[in-house]
């Protein structure tokens, strides 16, 4: 993952991140929400769109990937664009990938090529369906209202997410099977709820990751919308 014998501050960079988010507008009176309602509320929707942007801050390595991402329960398909910038100390590099799902199908694009290759859907559809995953993570795990925060528009109340240690490691993706001893030092994660709807409208996940003597310092914001909104997901032309 990274290899370096400096670490990061990563306490000071979580309240330095956290700082430049506070000015919300205060936290509303009744800032509870129902569990089962969240999970009902994301369970309900056939179609949504997200996007995400995760980065990566380590002394020998820099990387950032925006992701946008659209989702179809109804047909059980989707479209995911992403492009990662990697900066190793000489400059950053791009790439971009695309993918199509579509139910047994699976579609990408890396290299400026097409592959097809089958999948079982029941298997990857919980790595696709971002939204179900991240209502089930919040609703099951005690959360503190923080403030009010209007993301695009939406105004939402910001609650502090305090998950059992083994969900922070799943959510990290430290199972214990690393050649290199990997432990997580530092974790916290927000969730953004719609005050009017109670819809999961977003998440903020940073935490700070060492491995050996390096540790690097790993963030994922994420942002739901277009709720029911129709999607494209028609296959390009050289596909169909």
């Amino acid at each position: 993952m990274f290899r370096s014998s400096q670490t990061l501050p990563i306490a000071v960079a979580i309240v330095t991140i956290l700082a430049g988010c506070v000015g919300g507008i205060g936290t509303s009176d009744d800032a509870s929400v129902d569990d089962e309602t969240l999970i009902e509320n994301a369970d309900a929707l056939d179609r949504y769109q997200y996007t995400a942007t995760s980065t990566l801050q380590a002394p020998m390595v820099n990387e950032s990937t925006d992701t946008e991402g659209s989702i179809d329960r109804t047909d059980r398909s989707a479209h995911i664009r992403m492009t990662t910038q990697t900066d190793v100390g000489d400059g950053p590099q791009t790439r971009e990938s695309e993918q199509y799902v579509f139910e047994d199908r699976q579609y990408t694009n890396d290299d400026g090529d097409w592959e097809e290759a089958p999948i079982d859907i029941d298997d990857h559809w919980s790595d696709l369906d971002r939204l179900a995953v991240a209502a089930e993570t919040v609703a099951h795990t005690d959360r503190e209202p923080i403030r009010t925060e209007i993301i695009d528009g939406t105004e939402t109340t910001m609650f502090e997410v305090n998950v059992s240690e083994d969900t922070r490691d799943e959510l990290a993706g430290v199972d214990g099977q690393q050649h290199v001893q990997t432990s997580v030092e530092e974790f916290v994660y927000y969730a953004y709820i719609d005050t009017e709807t109670d819809t999961l409208y977003g998440t903020d996940r940073r935490m700070e990751v060492t491995q050996g003597e390096g540790s690097a310092l790993i963030t994922t914001e994420t942002i739901f919308g277009g709720f029911d909104e129709e999607v494209d997901h028609s296959l390009p032309e050289e596909l169909e």
